[in-house]
């Protein structure tokens, strides 16, 4: 080979390999790491400096220009505020697609207050039949308790027979029972009452916001 020829060979090699060079992405390009110490001094370095580590600090590329700003790890007291923040924000957010699925219930069935009014008064007359036959039996239970009461007399200063002991009992067993099941439909009625008291509140916003909407 002559020597012109390896000069030119030698010539387009490095020619190619400064081609490639340039072409080549620079992903080891120089970047630099800086931050605020504790002591207010600049500490930069081009791997984040151990001062940074805990600290907000900012990356620098090749050329000097800021590529992006980084925060200071969260304290422990931070995480903790952040993780209730974002809790509450998560529960709200339930609340509010709980609400919007009641809402639709709502609507589904109820078209307006007489359909409201409907269904209120047949539950609560419902209710009221409970309670009538409930005070039916209790007044049953209250005669055969005065008939027990008349039988004791003739066992005044004597042992009552065992078989009236258990009567009496079972009696004022049954009775305290009656009266509790004529309290619980009371105060069912009563939130019977409330919760369509609710369903009206909610059912006239509802309208109202979409009046508001169409206008």
């Amino acid at each position: 080979m002559s020597r012109n020829m390896s000069n030119r060979s030698a010539c387009l090699a490095a020619t190619t390999m400064l081609l490639l060079g340039l072409a080549a992405p620079s992903a080891y390009a120089a970047r630099t790491f800086c931050c605020t110490d504790e002591k207010g001094q600049q500490r930069c370095g081009d791997v984040l400096p151990d001062a940074c580590r805990s600290r907000a600090y900012v990356e620098y590329n090749e050329a000097g220009t800021r590529v992006r700003n980084v925060a200071a790890p969260l304290t422990e007291a931070q995480q903790a505020a952040k993780n209730a923040e974002e809790k509450k924000k998560r529960e709200m957010a339930e609340a509010a697609e709980q609400q919007r699925r009641a809402d639709q219930a709502l609507l589904s069935t109820y078209a307006d207050e007489k359909d409201l009014d409907t269904a209120r008064d047949r539950a609560v007359n419902e209710l009221v039949r409970s309670i009538k036959s409930a005070e039916d039996k209790l007044a049953d239970l209250n005669k055969a308790k005065a008939k027990l009461a008349a039988d004791t007399e003739f066992f005044k200063n004597k042992p009552l027979p065992a078989d009236l002991k258990q009567k009496i009992a079972r009696n004022q067993t049954a009775l305290q029972e009656q009266q509790a099941a004529i309290n619980l439909k009371k105060k069912e009625i009563e939130e019977t009452r409330a919760k369509f008291d609710g369903y009206y509140k909610r059912l006239h916003e509802m309208k109202a916001k979409d009046k508001d909407v169409k206008s």
